[in-house]
């Protein structure tokens, strides 16, 4: 598959925060998400779904786009501003909102040594063995 017929499926960003920043997350989050939802949701109804109870497979349409902090359903793909995570981390961190990476596209190929590399360096953090041997 050439890159131009690639659809961002799917995008994990791991940013480690401080643990006084980190507690206050789910706050900053909610705020944010509640705010977003007049932009990209198509009904005045409440989106932002508690997945507790449930967990996620219980709580979440199958094929519905979404966004994951506390997981949130995505409306319309076309209005939802895909840099709301970064967004919301740039303004706990205090850090300049001009700040901003270069979205780049990679390679399937690419992709996949990448994931490799987060499994092998996600085991060292976490203790766990995630070799397939």
């Amino acid at each position: 598959m050439g890159m131009a017929q690639q659809r961002r499926h799917c995008l994990i960003e791991f940013i480690p925060l401080p643990k006084v920043i980190a507690k206050q997350a789910p706050r900053y989050f909610k705020k944010a998400i509640d705010e977003a939802e007049d932009e990209w949701s198509h009904h005045n109804a409440k989106k932002l779904i508690d997945t507790s109870m449930k967990g996620l497979r219980g709580s979440i349409p199958k094929d519905f786009p979404y966004f994951h902090v506390e997981f949130q359903l995505i409306d319309d793909e076309k209005q939802f501003k895909s840099s709301l995570g970064l967004d919301v981390i740039r303004g706990m961190l205090q850090l300049p909102e001009d700040m901003h990476r270069l979205w780049r596209h990679e390679s399937v190929a690419a992709q996949k040594l990448a994931v490799a590399k987060f499994v092998q360096n996600g085991s060292r953090l976490t203790g766990q063995n995630n070799s397939t041997d």
